[in-house]
């Protein structure tokens, strides 16, 4: 049996996954199973990943069923000590593995350990990948954090490891929505069991320019997401007090003008409105919002004016 359970959730990945595949080949802590689970992708996924020849590589091929669930299905189908995280477009530091399980082994108080990231646009990056990583911890994302939980997921999957036995005592993933599913998941996590975070960024986070052209969710997930939480759990957990309230908010108000911006400046125009009057209305900072709505509704008519303006093909 393998000490850590790495769970590549893979649809359509072709075109990244060997790059993520072989980060965790060249790890210096080699003592894992590393199951990719293809989830109804139409491309050559499952096979990209068998092309790499290693044993250590098993592919489970399922129907379509999202992100969540092939999480829940490769954790299920495995047998370890440990539990690992990571997508399919990802890339990890050669030592991430070994400073997470060396962790958790030597301080049996925390049930999870995640890592700093950086961004990542599939640039070069063996300045960050070359160097050498330490052990050193950040205090303030380190320990009991439900609160901090609440306020933001501050967590990349990709970065995470635990403990079997926590996935054991909490159960699997929600699968309700992959935006926020493994928000909820960490935030569950967080009322049960203490978090250590490394300090190093040991995770490049891809990002992907045509996420940038998608369209705006009808819908304020984040937000009504922390509504959820909220009624799920409460405002304290026992082991790390209560939430703060006024940066509670804070946060609650910043993440619905930001979404009543984007859909003004450049989404569905009555959503953004309505949202806009909501704050209005409820305040806070009255202001700061309103102030706010001119500048969206500007950016809004220029960018349409210069939309008209453009030459015909």
């Amino acid at each position: 049996m393998a000490a850590v359970a790495i769970v590549v959730p893979a649809y359509n990945a072709e075109r990244y996954l060997r790059q993520t595949l072989q980060s965790v080949l060249d790890s210096d802590f080699t003592d894992f199973e590393l199951i990719v689970i293809d989830d109804g992708s139409r491309d050559n996924t499952a096979a990209v990943a068998e092309s790499l020849g290693d044993p250590r590589i098993r592919v489970i091929r399922q129907a379509n069923a999202g992100m969540s669930a092939s999480r829940n299905r490769g954790i299920t189908d495995s047998e370890s000590e440990f539990v690992a995280l990571l997508d399919a477009d990802d890339v990890w530091h050669p030592a991430k593995l070994r400073l997470q399980v060396e962790l958790l082994r030597a301080q049996p108080q925390f049930d999870l350990a995640f890592t700093e990231f950086e961004f990542w646009h599939g640039e070069d990056r063996t300045d960050l990948l070359d160097r050498p990583a330490d052990e050193a911890l950040e205090a303030r994302l380190t320990g009991w954090l439900y609160p901090k939980m609440m306020m933001t997921n501050f967590i990349l999957p990709s970065s995470a490891l635990f403990r079997r036995s926590l996935w054991n005592h909490l159960g699997p993933f929600l699968c309700d929505d992959h935006q926020t599913d493994d928000w909820e998941y960490f935030v569950r996590a967080s009322r049960e069991a203490q978090f250590a975070k490394l300090a190093a960024p040991l995770v490049l986070y891809r990002q992907h320019q045509a996420s940038l052209s998608k369209k705006l969710p009808r819908e304020n997930k984040t937000e009504l997401m922390r509504d959820t939480l909220l009624g799920r759990y409460g405002m304290s957990c026992p082991h790390a007090g209560p939430i703060d309230r006024t940066e509670l908010r804070r946060r609650r108000y910043l993440g619905w003008r930001h979404f009543a911006d984007g859909h003004v400046a450049g989404g569905e125009l009555g959503l953004g409105l309505k949202a806009f009057t909501r704050l209005l209305t409820e305040g806070p900072q009255r202001i700061a919002t309103l102030s706010t709505l001119l500048k969206s509704a500007r950016r809004r008519v220029i960018s349409r004016t210069r939309g008209k303006a453009q030459p015909t093909a």
